[in-house]
């Protein structure tokens, strides 16, 4: 037997079985973190921002692990094996042109100069202890062939033969209007930060963006600028509302006039989602409540929310080193869900219980012994024995309508913030109060109104026969788990 022989191939094979496992972890590694486009692709993002006489440009590479490992030689210049901030921003310069003269911008059919501004460039870790890397380009043309209406013409050739995600975005400032355009307004990846997964099979691959863009209103056989979901991009669009403030000269016809439509917008926000008016019906649905209930809700709403926007307005003003008012809004919107969430578990249990029938046995004596001792007797029934009433199971709480209204105009408005902020900008505080005052008064109007629809709608609807069926019974219950079910959903966006 030759003992020999036979170590020699235990020893092959136990290296063998090393470099086997060694390359097992190696693939599982890439594959378990690589990058979302794939270890080989080259992915590139341009947003262009539309001025009067300028084109600002921000221009993203960035490179899976392979692409950025082939570059490791070239940025280590003194071959230490590591990647240096010099060394980057150094290569960063010295592709910079190339990166440059891949970009093309033509204006009315004119080639536009596109110049550096700013850079930033950086080593992100990857799958299997391998980097990618990361370069931001902050560009700008400035245009000076302009007329009535302007075309514009965008291409991006770098790395055209590499595997990889291509994004367009165009953006507009001010007055400028975009239309008749093939990009859209608004992007996917977060500046390709995130990509989406039902995407990656097919990558996007927006290399040529082609527009028209004019200083004032579109023409009426254009297109505006859409947003990837299909609706206009209206992103810049000025605030009706923080615009009031903002005119020549109060005089007193204004003052009306401002007054009126501050109200108009007050109501129209409060029809737009997220305002209470779904909270406020479902607590009113099952309940005794009456006009004075629904106008004590409506003016608690109105003071919270003047209230709100004025302590936001300070806070902005004197603590914003302190406290940032944008970390105080989900902080709000999460203690005014909590408000809401308490009122609907309450009411959802003491309806429940009442449907069930679960209420104490002295309550229901009571009613047996006094069923003609006050003006709800003819609600009062005598079925085999058992005394019921067909009224809402509770009334109406005066401290749930209070906590109610609260979380209604706990979260102040961010357009009456800016008014408010533009007010003592302009040295027109007074106006400012009354006008943001008007706007949490149309709010509440029509919350009120919601109410009072409710109201009455339900009054008609208990005097039917169909307030007895027992589904129908059912539906304060359900409106009762609504709100809890709303205020849960309030909290959670809060986060």
């Amino acid at each position: 037997m030759n003992f020999g022989s036979d170590a020699k191939k235990t020893g092959k094979m136990k290296k063998t079985i090393l470099v086997l496992s060694g390359l097992f972890i190696l693939i599982s590694a890439l594959t378990a973190s690589a990058h979302p486009l794939g270890n080989f692709s080259v992915n590139q993002y341009s947003r262009l921002e539309v001025e009067k006489s300028r084109i600002k440009i921000r221009q993203i590479l960035d490179m899976a692990e392979i692409p950025t490992f082939q570059l490791k030689n070239e940025i280590d210049t003194n071959k230490d094996e590591t990647l240096s901030k010099e060394e980057l921003n150094a290569f960063a310069e010295k592709i910079a042109p190339q990166i440059l003269a891949n970009l093309s911008l033509t204006v009315n059919g004119q080639s536009a100069a596109i110049n550096p501004e700013s850079k930033n460039v950086a080593l992100q870790e990857g799958a299997g202890n391998l980097p990618t890397l990361r370069f931001e380009w902050n560009l700008s043309s400035e245009i000076s062939n302009l007329s009535e209406v302007n075309q514009v013409k965008f291409e991006n050739t770098n790395y055209a033969e590499r595997l990889g995600w291509n994004e367009i975005v165009i953006n507009r400032v001010g007055k400028i209007s975009v239309f008749d355009s093939n990009a859209f307004g608004s992007g996917i990846t977060d500046e390709l930060k995130s990509y989406p997964a039902e995407n990656l099979n097919a990558p996007l691959n927006e290399r040529t963006a082609v527009f028209s863009f004019s200083d004032g209103v579109i023409p009426s056989n254009a297109k505006a600028l859409q947003n990837r979901d299909g609706h206009t991009n209206n992103a810049l669009q000025k605030d009706k509302f923080a615009e009031l403030i903002a005119v020549p000269e109060i005089t007193p016809t204004i003052a009306f006039f401002g007054l009126l439509l501050a109200i108009g917008l007050g109501a129209m926000h409060a029809m737009s989602p997220g305002h209470g008016k779904t909270v406020v019906g479902a607590y009113l649905v099952g309940s005794r409540g009456t006009v004075k209930h629904a106008v004590f809700l409506g003016l608690t709403v109105t003071i919270t929310h003047t209230l709100g926007v004025f302590a936001l307005g300070l806070i902005t003003l004197f603590a914003s080193n302190y406290i940032l008012p944008e970390t105080l809004m989900p902080l709000l919107g999460f203690f005014s869900g909590l408000i809401v969430f308490y009122i609907g578990l309450s009411m959802f249990k003491s309806r429940l219980f009442s449907v069930l029938g679960w209420e104490k046995a002295a309550v229901h004596h009571h009613h047996a012994e006094h069923s003609h001792a006050d003006s709800s007797d003819a609600f009062t029934h005598t079925h085999d024995g058992h005394t019921h009433s067909h009224l809402p199971p509770e009334e109406v709480s005066w401290k749930s309508l209070l906590g109610l209204g609260i979380s209604g105009g706990l979260l102040p408005c961010p357009s009456a913030l800016v008014l408010m902020l533009s007010a003592i900008n302009l040295g027109r505080i007074g106006y400012g109060l009354i006008l943001t005052t008007a706007f949490s008064f149309g709010l509440a109007a029509t919350l009120t109104a919601v109410g009072l629809i409710f109201l009455y709608g339900g009054r008609v609807f208990s005097g039917s026969r169909l307030a007895e069926n027992r589904i129908v019974k059912t539906v304060p219950v359900f409106s009762a788990f609504v709100i809890t079910f709303l205020g849960a959903v309030i909290c959670w966006n809060s986060f």
